[in-house]
């Protein structure tokens, strides 16, 4: 957790137009600036110094006042946080730099990267696209059982957007996407009624379970923003089109709000009291703990499986198989060889998969994502 959150700050300290006006850097392009030239770009030393006069002084920004206390406590001397936060940025680095240079290069980049992420720190990234993988697999469980109802529903790790690598956005506070989408599914496919729903978001931040249960009683006003932007070289689908458009339709007020400048469409939700009181959040670590109490008919484990060894993926199935009821689901998106068996072994049979097409790129490989329903058996 604290490597992951450290990867956070280095994001936050070359992307936030709140600290300063020099121009954001993308992080992957610094990484292999960073890998090239074997030194740390001026335009990084500028910015994690701009930084640290930003975190000097007192702010109410939730994102700066998470990372000064993160960097207060990780380097107590203010004489130690330059060299400090100089070398998070080159762990950080070597790590992105592998992932999107090196990796991509090999036989097998799925699996080159699925070591990465092994050694790598949590992130508690979160995004709407990850939200629509979900509501196609909740639209193949209703297709296959129009009757289903869903009542308890568990999602490990749903994520905080603290200062993700990509599609960053600071002029709104962090925001938990993952949570309230599910609940939009339930509802909107017809799966879940609000007043006979209950959904835990569990996660092995702390942070996160704050936030989600600060939300609980003050039901937020979410910004959502799609993480793609219309462009030439990107084509997207009009099913997720189709989905942004009504994100949110379910839970609450929504409406359109002005785009982007870089063209990425946004949509305005004003959570309805009666959807906030169906959220409660748990601190979990999945590998090693189960949550106590009734069994869920539903779980929900997107883009955290690849953390996980094989031996730990073990366990955390194991133990999500100890939470789910007689025929409940387990729903992710973890294509890894090897899963299948694993599941099957601890009682989790696959049921069903389909791939998710989000967005088309000329010349290369179509962006999408696969979503994998197991039954509890």
């Amino acid at each position: 957790m604290r490597d992951g959150d450290l990867d956070h700050l280095v994001f936050y300290t070359l992307q936030s137009r709140h600290i300063t006006q020099l121009p954001p850097i993308e992080p992957a392009l610094s990484a292999k600036a960073f890998t090239d030239s074997r030194r740390v770009p001026d335009d990084v030393r500028a910015r994690i110094a701009a930084f640290l006069r930003a975190a000097a002084h007192e702010d109410a920004d939730a994102r700066l006042t998470y990372f000064r206390t993160l960097v207060t406590a990780v380097w107590p001397s203010p004489a130690d946080r330059p060299l400090g936060l100089t070398h998070e940025y080159e762990r950080a680095m070597g790590f992105l730099y592998q992932k999107e240079f090196i990796a991509q290069r090999g036989p097998d980049p799925a699996g080159a990267i699925e070591s990465l992420y092994h050694s790598r720190g949590f992130s508690t990234d979160t995004a709407v696209e990850s939200g629509y993988v979900v509501h196609l697999g909740l639209a193949v469980l209703k297709a296959m059982e129009p009757e289903r109802r869903v009542r308890r529903v568990l999602i490990v790790g749903p994520g905080l957007d603290l200062a993700p690598r990509t599609g960053f956005i600071d002029s709104v506070p962090p925001e938990s996407y993952q949570p309230w989408a599910v609940i939009d599914a339930l509802v909107g496919l017809g799966l879940s009624r609000l007043d006979d729903l209950a959904v835990i978001g569990a996660d092995i931040n702390p942070r996160v379970v704050d936030h989600l249960r600060r939300e609980h009683d003050a039901p937020p006003l979410l910004h959502l923003a799609s993480g793609l932007a219309p462009a030439r070289s990107l084509t997207i689908e009009a099913e997720y089109r189709e989905y942004f458009a009504g994100l949110g339709d379910a839970i609450g007020s929504a409406r359109q709000a002005p785009g982007l400048p870089d063209g990425r469409p946004t949509r305005l939700v004003q959570v309805r009291p009666a959807a906030a009181r169906t959220l409660s959040a748990e601190r979990l670590d999945i590998v090693t703990e189960r949550l106590p109490g009734q069994p869920f008919d539903l779980v929900i484990a997107t883009n955290i499986l690849p953390y996980f060894d094989d031996v730990e993926l073990t366990l955390a199935l194991a133990n999500i198989s100890g939470m789910l009821a007689s025929g409940g689901i387990l729903l992710h998106n973890e294509p890894r060889p090897g899963l299948r068996e694993i599941a099957d072994a601890t009682g989790l049979p696959l049921q069903q998969a389909r791939q998710a097409p989000i967005a088309a790129v000329p010349g290369a490989s179509p962006l999408v994502d696969t979503i994998f329903l197991h039954r509890h058996n």
